[in-house]
Order: C-alpha cells, then structure tokens, then sequence
C-alpha cells in the first residue's frame, strides 16, 4: 500500500506545477539514498518469475511490487502504463525485466537497489550521473599558453575560455562528455572526457594564412566563407576620416 501511494502520488498529480516540485524533490532524495546502497545490493540478487498476457504495463509494475521489495517513479505524462504487453519472466533480475518490457520504445530507467525511476526525460538521468569539474591547459605547437581558447561542452553552448596562462575549469562534467577546443588560426579539437578529470591541450596551427582571415564587424571569417559586401579602407584614409570628425 505505501508503495502504491508513492507512486500515485508522482504519478496523478494535479498540476504541473506540483508535479515540478514533487520530481525535484523524489530525485534529490534518490540521489542522497543512491550514495548510500551498494551497487550490488538487492537489485541484482533478486530474481522475479511470473507470467501475465494481454495485461497493461501499470499492471506489470503492480505485479513487481506486489512480489518483491522494488517500487517505481514514474510520470504518467512521459510513460504510457496503458500499453498492452505480455510477458514470461522465470528467474531473470529487475533489469532483465525491464529490458524486456520497454524493448522498442523510448522508456529509459535507473535502478538503484529497491528504487527504480522510468522516464523518457533524457536529462533526467544526466543530472542523476556523477559530474565532476574537468581542468587543464591548452597551448600551441611551441608550448606557450592559449588564453581566450573555447572550451565548450559538445552539442551544448555550455563552456568556457581559457584565462591568460592558457589555464580552464568547468563543472558539471560526466564521463559520456564530449569538450570542443577552439581558437581563431587554429585546428579544432574534440576530446572524450571518459574517466579523466584533467585534460591539457595542445592545438596545432591552421593550413591557412593570417591575409586569408576577414575581421568583420561581429568577430571574423575566411575570405572565402565571406558572403555581403566588404569594404577596403588603407590606413591613411582612416586618418582623414578621422580628422574630418
């Protein structure tokens, strides 16, 4: 019974602003209680059997419930428990059951010992991953320092630069992160963070020449990606316009 009301109550509430704050608070307690279990704890020394056909998914979850000590979160809105599924389970772990339940569809899941979130909230299970801050260096061909290199993180417009000795740190890092490394006159990087926490770059120079760079009025391209109409003043014309003024 307790475990049925934790879930209806994440699942049926009225609003969408109640259901903001409940999520909040259901992951901010799974993070602390994750920290805590081991993970080779009860999730995967137990093992279900049952067999049900022709039945919905909220009555699977039931059935789980009912037979084990595992209880789901979960949102309505993001997970369709009224699909009919059937389903054999003899002697597999929580995760082979899920596997098997959600196979084709956009259903994702975390288990943590007794607590299992679903969802299809992609950047729910982002924050839920270890971040850690990445720093490290980035100089050119020579060894010296590169400051005012980008550093961001890839498919995102989350970064930073490097200050004057060449010098970066960003936080909320995991180890699925990808960091691009850029800067004008030189060649691109992107780097795997994987397990690392500290990543020193050095960036090679670009094939083309400074003459073949166009500073524009809202930062600077190639001659030949340049599209509008450019104009050329030399440096003594400058002067007169500037004494015209």
């Amino acid at each position: 019974m307790k475990k049925k009301m934790i879930r209806d109550a994440i699942c049926y509430g009225n609003t969408t602003k109640t259901w903001k704050v409940m999520r909040l608070s259901v992951f901010s307690l799974f993070l602390i209680i994750a920290q805590v279990w081991a993970e080779d704890g009860y999730s995967q020394q137990t093992q279900l059997s049952f067999q049900m056909e022709d039945v919905k998914i909220s009555e699977v979850l039931d059935k789980i419930e009912e037979s084990s000590e595992f209880y789901f979160l979960l949102n309505q809105k993001l997970i369709n428990v009224e699909r009919i599924v059937d389903i054999s389970v003899n002697e597999l772990t929580i995760k082979e059951v899920l596997d098997d339940l959600f196979i084709g569809t956009d259903v994702q899941y975390l288990v943590k010992d007794r607590q299992i979130i679903l969802t299809t909230d992609k950047e729910r299970f982002t924050t839920a991953q270890e971040e850690k801050t990445i720093s490290g260096s980035v100089t050119d061909d020579t060894g010296d320092p590169l400051p005012g290199v980008s550093v961001v993180i890839k498919g995102t417009t989350s970064g930073t630069i490097t200050d004057v000795d060449g010098n970066y740190s960003l936080s909320g890092i995991t180890d699925g992160t990808t960091l691009v490394f850029s800067f004008i006159g030189m060649k691109t990087q992107e780097i795997s963070v994987g397990n690392k926490m500290d990543i020193n770059v050095m960036l090679i120079s670009d094939a083309i020449g400074l003459d073949e760079i166009v500073a524009i009025g809202y930062g600077s391209t190639k001659k030949g990606d340049l599209t509008g109409a450019v104009a050329s003043v030399k440096g003594d014309e400058l002067s007169t316009i500037g004494n015209t003024t």
